[in-house]
């Protein structure tokens, strides 16, 4: 057995940061002689009194696969093959940055075919937590390229962020996934970081012990499998078979399908609740394998089709997508059965405001590659159980402070990278007050534990989203402004607009590759100095001329490219008509404007402003209601509160 050991970090297929020292370190023996060879050059050092050993090697520029190869005095070796030199980024947050390739397939599926990016690698760290203290090294992970055996657990994000930089520049990329869905800021946050924060370190210090971590994880299993034995012990329809293909459903009663619940006679309840529906299967179709998409559905399903099951989701937000096996279709009528656990009044943990549902907006049909049947419309149902016990709400042991950052992003301080992708703040909109002060001392923290004060940060914005939140609600406007406003207030930081890119009945929009190239003209920019649109257009000077009617306010705009562009978005605008563009003045009055676009210039016309112009407000909402601002290289104006 050799003493000699790397880190998994330092591995097969790895991608070191150009232009920088590189850290390489490992263990051995105390005491041994340690060589370390790269390219040309040579370094040695001797093992400490801990058997641990480091170099640094010298800034190289991009190119390979290389070879580092380690060894010591006792002829033990190692050699680390294919590696590349280029762009190292950090890639964190939650759901929305963990959400993997395989959930956005169906709308790239060429994504898939046309994988082949050796100059793209990715080192993805499992959910892992430590409230001790930091770990020395990842538990999990090694470096993948996009293969098709392994691009569908790749971060969408990440992937198509690092896949067009590597188109835009030619230099290779690596990123290392460290995400986890729900997670809040002070999950990604230092001990030191939170220095204050009494009530989160507190939150540490209690789930600290292994043993209080093991007793949540097992009540949180157990409290769910006692609500489900429960509802199942009371479910007619699972002692009557509801699923079978012969039941007969004339007596149920109907509904209009998708729907929230609260708007039907169901209302809202706890227990579960079977849905059928028949369809009819044209002869071409029968026999043959397809596909059935049930939108999304809250909060769990298990769906049979003819009697046979076919799928199941036990949470509220994947998309329900189940395959049809060959044989099960039959020409003529046909039956697809759901039953559905109505588990929360509130949706699931974390959601702002949820609804048992069939997700309004969603596809549902059962397709194959000739034919298409819609499964919107009348549905029949029947009330399996009811009870007035709530679903078991789970107490998500990583969703507690410091956790995620002592096990998975401290040991990465050690290796060396460029720049920082930052999605997160869904989970933290009602603390949008404490949120500005958070980033500050993570990022300022995260600097200086990568010894690097010039650490690129890209900060991904909220994008458009109303299906879940309390339409009275500003929380979530409000943490997008402020993720804009850290954009711009950070030295080496950027906010990226999402505005668009969003789907206002789903938290976790499929549009990821758009927003990987925004993210990647970003870091093309900055960090790697090409000379590219970066942004959407931005306000530089503004003039106001009044009259007695209102006033004219005209905008002078940087990065408008080639010119401004008005255009529908969400398919909201069809007629190119910006609706969310407000005045507000000294008196807090809330004037429309009235837009309209010349070269480099925005024209607000605004009827009845006969005060001083507070500020504009452009899309402080949770969605757009008409058209977005662009520039001709398709990047929008940020939404935003900007001061007059």
């Amino acid at each position: 057995m050799s003493n000699l050991r790397l880190p998994r970090l330092i591995s097969d297929g790895m991608v070191l940061q150009r232009d920088r020292k590189n850290h390489i370190w490992g263990y051995d023996v105390p005491g041994r002689n340690i060589t370390v060879s790269f390219i040309d050059d040579v370094y040695k050092t001797v093992t400490d009194p801990n058997g641990r050993f480091e170099v640094w090697l010298e800034p190289v520029p991009f190119g390979g696969p290389y070879t580092v190869t380690v060894c010591d005095d006792a002829d033990e070796s190692f050699t680390v093959s294919d590696v590349l030199v280029g762009e190292v980024w950090l890639c964190s947050g939650q759901s929305n940055m963990e959400l993997p390739m395989d959930r956005v397939k169906d709308r790239y599926p060429e994504e898939f075919d046309e994988c082949d990016y050796p100059n793209v690698r990715e080192f993805k760290i499992t959910e892992d937590v430590d409230f001790t203290a930091p770990l020395d090294e990842v538990r999990t992970g090694c470096w993948r390229r996009p293969d098709r055996s392994y691009l569908g657990s790749f971060s969408a994000t990440a992937y198509f962020f690092a896949k067009e930089l590597n188109i835009l520049t030619g230099i290779p990329v690596g990123f290392i996934d460290a995400s986890l869905g729900g997670s809040k800021i002070e999950c990604w946050m230092s001990r030191e970081m939170l220095k204050g924060y009494d009530d989160k370190l507190a939150i540490a210090d209690e789930y600290a012990p292994k043993a209080v971590r093991d007793a949540v994880n097992e009540a949180n299993i157990k409290g769910m499998d006692d609500w489900h034995a429960m509802v199942d012990a009371m479910d007619e329809g699972l002692k009557e078979h509801w699923e079978s293909d012969d039941t007969d459903d004339r007596e149920w009663k109907e509904i209009t399908l998708p729907a929230f619940f609260k708007d039907t006679e169901i209302g809202d309840m706890f227990g579960c609740i079977w849905f059928r529906k028949s369809f009819n299967v044209p002869a071409k179709m029968a026999g043959k394998s397809a596909k059935l998409w049930l939108g999304t559905i809250v909060d769990s399903d298990k769906t049979y089709v003819n009697g046979v099951y076919v799928g199941q989701t036990d949470y509220q937000y994947p998309p329900r997508k189940y395959d049809i096996p060959e044989g099960l279709l039959r020409e003529g009528r046909n039956t697809v059965t759901v039953r559905m656990n109505c588990e929360y009044l509130e949706g699931f943990p974390g959601a702002v405001h949820s609804a048992a549902r069939f997700t309004p907006g969603k596809e549902y049909k059962l397709f194959d590659e000739e034919y298409s049947i819609d499964l919107t419309g009348e549905w029949k149902y029947r009330v399996g159980a009811v009870t007035d016990v709530e679903f078991y709400r789970q107490n998500f042991v990583s969703w507690k402070p410091v956790g995620l950052y002592n096990a998975m992003t401290a040991p990465c301080h050690k290796y060396t990278i460029g720049g920082f992708n930052w999605y997160q703040g869904e989970s933290d909109c009602e603390e949008t007050g404490l949120y500005k002060d958070l980033f500050l001392r993570m990022i300022d923290g995260y600097r200086k534990e990568w010894d690097d004060e010039t650490l690129f940060a890209s900060i991904v914005q909220l994008p458009n989203f109303t299906i879940d939140n309390d339409p009275c609600s500003e929380a979530w406007q409000r943490m997008r402004e402020t993720l804009r406003a850290l954009g711009e207030q950070i030295k080496d930081c950027e906010s990226v607009t999402a505005i668009d890119l969003g789907e206002d009945n789903d938290l976790h929009p499929v549009g990821k590759k758009e927003l990987g190239r925004r993210l990647a003209l970003v870091a093309a920019h900055f960090r790697c100095g090409t000379d590219i649109e970066y942004s959407g257009p931005r306000i530089e000077k503004s003039v106001c001329v009044k009259s007695a009617d209102g006033a004219v306010i005209t905008l002078s705009m940087s990065h408008v490219s080639d010119g401004i562009v008005i255009k529908a978005a969400n398919g909201k605008g069809d007629d190119l008509k910006v609706t969310d563009m407000y005045i507000v003045d000294d008196a807090g009055n809330h004037l429309r404007a009235a837009v309209s676009a010349a070269k480099d210039k925005l024209i607000l016309n605004v009827p009845g402003l006969n005060r001083s112009a507070r500020e504009i407000r452009y899309c402080y909402a949770q969605s757009n209601s008409g058209a977005l601002i662009y520039n001709s290289e398709g990047l929008p104006m940020s939404p935003g509160i900007y001061k007059l």
